[in-house]
């Protein structure tokens, strides 16, 4: 319902300027200095973007973790506090600012009481709405109870088909901060009705789809409508998963008997972004939390992999320009799009978007298109680009994490256990991560552009928010998925770089002193030529891959054993003549049996006790994670979530491993480990 194409109004854009000062803000609220010097509003959203976007996720997190109450005006409503009145829900209580706030609610229904007397002619108050605004009315009671009952044309019932309860929940906080604005024509009893169901935790049943955004979200809107007037359809859940009635609902915070509409407040609940913008705020504060873990993740990847760190030298994204990439090299602008997406969701939540927009101060109903949601799919649209982006990224890590011709010497699926041939580690997952990674591009892309002629080609433009916003909460849900993989993964990896570490050790203490007793000294004290041997046959332990070998270190057919004879061969043919006027039995040649035989021996016998100390959690050589910055989410995964090395012998799947990891991502409890990674941190790129 495109309303300036319902309704001729006269005027001209000149008018603007009669608009009070304060209300062109980009967040809602006033702005100190004169409007004019940003009268597009392009210099409040720079402002936005200021500083680095670690300390906005940072502000972001700590806002919704301490927020004990949400008060709203109209204004300076932030993504964090519609996240946590939609999540924490017994912990967050709801408060409407009446000081602020009530007089010019009641002054905007007043005018549209007055102007229904006087019989002027407004858009939904005496008119038809949509392609049949041509229609009039004198009856403005009945015209709000229709407008809600054809309205009422969703699907509520079944698996799948109702908004989930936290976007619901958003969803009403988002629609009542718009109402109060003072711009809608509402009385305030409604909307403090609305914050009592907020706070009771009476929560209506709204259908998932059948809005396309475009005069707002009329259908899903209309259900809460129906709770506050009491239709017979209406349906609510209570905290403990009881349904109810709307009515019956009202009726436990206080409200005796529904409302009964007056002219325009109908109209003024369903004409808004308010369910579209309400997910995507949702959307916008796991996207932004899981880029700053993603981050981590790349970091991680490049500790394991024993990457050169010169891919994040400072002076490589400076002379790229992007301030993105510059605070984060791994991810480049993929962050400064889902930092722009936020802000843009926050400038929607606290505008006024529906129609006709009632001007109390200059006596007009102005009739726009404030309604049209393109901002929440457009922003939703580039979320999901950015999302898709950095699931692609993570699984070309994690390919290369498992695969033996590219991860630096860490075993092939990267297994574990003792025995690889009955042993294979992330094979499965491999396979799960690929399906996740599909999903995800094939969700990159674009709603916006497959609009739909609606309502008799009314809204034969139209933005599709909603849709877009629910398929970036599907996205967000796969990289959560694809996150607790990588994590596991992630971890399972500097396990094994840690057993690699601790398995070289032995190796190499095993051939020093095995070096030192059969090829040093002869029976006499007698200094041999094989003692030269020694740091050659060091070198190999040292080159040559441990898990290469280390399931069986004397086999013929591995390469340990083979090399280090290469090597003592390689002695005794450079010592040449000098090798044969050796005593019998004193020369390199005729001890390599002697070497191997006793390299045999204690090898196989100190290769199993160190690996079974290992898995006790006993070794003399430390984890060099704990010295990293990454660490806390190391020793959360390990520590908090009890996960551990996997391997065949302790029968544990990946999938339980994944699964508890998963978990801890959805429930935020990663948000911590996450912030004390970057404690400390400057800010600045190469700053610790």
């Amino acid at each position: 319902m495109v309303a300036g194409m319902e309704v001729a109004v006269n005027g001209n854009a000149a008018t603007i300027s009669h608009v009070s000062k304060g209300h062109l803000c980009a967040n809602g609220g006033a702005h100190s200095t004169d409007s004019s010097f940003d009268a597009l509003n392009w210099a409040e959203a720079a402002r936005a973007l200021h500083g680095p976007h670690f300390e906005d996720v940072k502000r972001m997190v700590e806002r919704f973790e301490g927020c004990a109450s949400v008060t709203m005006k109209g204004e300076l409503l932030e993504v964090a506090d519609v996240v946590a009145v939609a999540r924490r829900q017994a912990d967050v209580f709801v408060r409407l600012d009446e000081a602020a706030a009530r007089s010019r609610v009641e002054e905007s229904a007043a005018w549209v009481a007055t102007h229904m007397c006087r019989g002027t002619d407004t858009y939904g108050v005496t008119t038809g709405f949509g392609a049949t605004s041509h229609r009039r009315t004198d009856q403005g009671l009945e015209l709000q109870k229709e407008l809600i009952r054809f309205l009422n044309a969703g699907v509520i019932s079944g698996s799948g088909n109702e908004l989930p309860v936290d976007v619901t929940r958003a969803s009403m906080l988002v629609r009542t901060n718009t109402l109060l604005r003072g711009y809608s024509g509402i009385r305030w009893e409604i909307l403090d009705a609305v914050r009592q169901l907020l706070n009771a935790r009476l929560t209506p049943k709204l259908p998932l789809r059948g809005t396309v955004t475009a005069s707002g979200d009329l259908v899903p809107l209309s259900y809460l409508a129906g709770v506050v007037t009491g239709r017979p359809n209406s349906k609510v859940r209570t905290a403990t998963g009881e349904e109810i009635s709307g009515t019956e609902a009202l009726r436990r915070v206080g409200v005796e008997r529904p409302f009964e509409l007056q002219p325009k407040e109908g109209l003024a609940i369903v004409n808004g972004t308010s369910v579209g913008a309400a997910m995507a705020c949702l959307v916008c504060y796991d996207a932004n939390v899981v880029a700053v873990l993603a981050e981590l993740l790349s970091a991680m990847f490049c500790e394991v992999m024993q990457g050169k760190p010169e891919f994040a030298d400072p002076l490589t994204h400076r002379l790229k320009h992007h301030p993105g990439q510059i605070e984060a090299a791994a991810l480049m602008e993929y962050i400064e799009v889902i930092r722009v997406a936020t802000q843009m969701i926050q400038r929607e939540i606290n505008s006024v978007n529906d129609n006709p927009i009632i001007d109390v101060a200059r006596d007009k109903a102005l009739h726009g298109g404030n309604f049209q949601g393109t901002p929440v799919g457009v922003a939703m649209d580039n979320v999901r680009l950015a999302l898709a982006a950095i699931g692609k990224l993570m699984f070309a890590q994690f390919s290369e994490l498992v695969n033996d011709y590219y991860n630096g010497g860490l075993p092939s699926n990267l297994t574990g256990g003792p025995v690889p041939s009955l042993d294979y580690g992330y094979k499965g997952a491999e396979i799960a991560m690929a399906s996740y990674t599909s999903e995800l591009q094939f969700l990159a892309n674009p709603v916006t552009s497959h609009v739909q002629s609606a309502e008799q080609h009314n809204q034969d433009v139209n933005s599709l928010g909603l849709i877009s916003a629910r398929k970036s909460a599907e996205s967000i849900e796969i990289l959560k998925l694809m996150m607790a993989t990588y994590v596991s993964a992630i971890c399972q990896a500097i396990d094994l770089r840690h057993l690699e570490e601790v398995s070289k050790a032995t190796v190499r203490n095993v051939v020093a002193q095995v070096a030192k007793k059969t090829l040093s000294t002869g029976p006499n004290g007698e200094p041999l030529p094989g003692r030269f041997a020694e740091k050659d046959l060091l070198g190999v332990v040292e080159n040559e891959s441990v898990f290469a070998y280390i399931d069986d270190p004397c086999r013929a057919e591995y390469p340990l054993l083979p090399r280090l004879r290469q090597v003592l061969v390689e002695h005794a043919l450079k010592n040449g003549e000098s090798e044969a006027e050796q005593p019998p039995k004193s020369g390199v040649f005729s001890r390599i049996k002697r070497f191997e035989s006793e390299l045999k021996t204690q090898l196989e016998a100190q290769v199993k006790l160190a690996r079974a100390n290992f898995d006790k959690g006993v070794s003399n050589v430390p984890n060099r994670i704990s010295s990293c910055r990454s660490y806390p989410i190391y020793r959360f995964v390990r520590s908090e979530i009890g996960t551990e090395l996997l391997t065949n012998p302790k029968n544990v799947t990946p999938g339980e491993q994944i699964e508890a990891i998963h978990v801890a991502i959805c429930d935020g409890r990663f948000v911590g480990p996450i912030m004390e990674c970057l404690k400390g941190w400057s800010c600045t790129p190469g700053g610790c």
